[in-house]
């Protein structure tokens, strides 16, 4: 993405211009790009991709609106986030980074973890993620050609966020025993 200053021959300029180009403000610098017409793609790698982007989304307004400590932490997942975010990027951009990793390998290796509990382990997991303020709930999922999936139980997606958490250095390693918030 171009930066660009002055752009139009105006001090900032934004939406589309001339059916190829598209002006914008990101982060306060103008910038311009190619005007991309998106194809809505319904196959099983999108479908992954779009369930990935809810249960991050999810952990996203957990780690926005939550005021608890997490585990002997001092202060919110959103102000340490904001402490350990790169220069240049937000830190919820940054959470959905960490939370995902290169080629999805976190995303993966938290699912393996889920995967691997047992039904009462789990169940901690959905009651801790409950007991939360704001509660983290379920996350619809589809597939191909948006076929219905199972959901994301809340115990899942939290066991996601925490694992991120794990991937950026800010919690432990995610086990049977979900971590407390106070």
């Amino acid at each position: 993405m171009a930066k660009v200053t002055g752009p139009l021959m105006s001090m900032s300029a934004s939406g589309k211009f001339a059916g190829s180009l598209v002006f914008a403000d990101r982060l306060g610098t103008n910038v311009v790009r190619e005007l991309v017409t998106p194809a809505n793609p319904k196959s099983a790698d999108q479908a992954t991709a779009r369930n990935i982007v809810r249960a991050t989304g999810a952990a996203q307004s957990f780690a926005n609106a939550s005021l608890e400590l997490g585990d002997g932490r001092l202060i919110t997942d959103k102000a340490q986030l904001q402490l350990d975010t790169p220069a240049g990027q937000t830190w919820n951009s940054y959470l959905v980074k960490i939370m995902t990793g290169v080629a999805t390998v976190n995303y993966l290796a938290a699912a393996a973890i889920w995967t691997a509990l047992t039904g009462g382990e789990k169940t901690a997991w959905d009651v801790a993620a409950a007991a939360l303020t704001p509660a983290i709930l379920s996350v619809a999922q589809k597939g191909a050609l948006d076929a219905p999936m199972t959901a994301l139980t809340p115990g899942q997606v939290f066991l996601h966020y925490q694992y991120g958490l794990f991937a950026g250095g800010i919690a432990a390693i995610p086990s049977a025993v979900p971590p407390v918030y106070i």
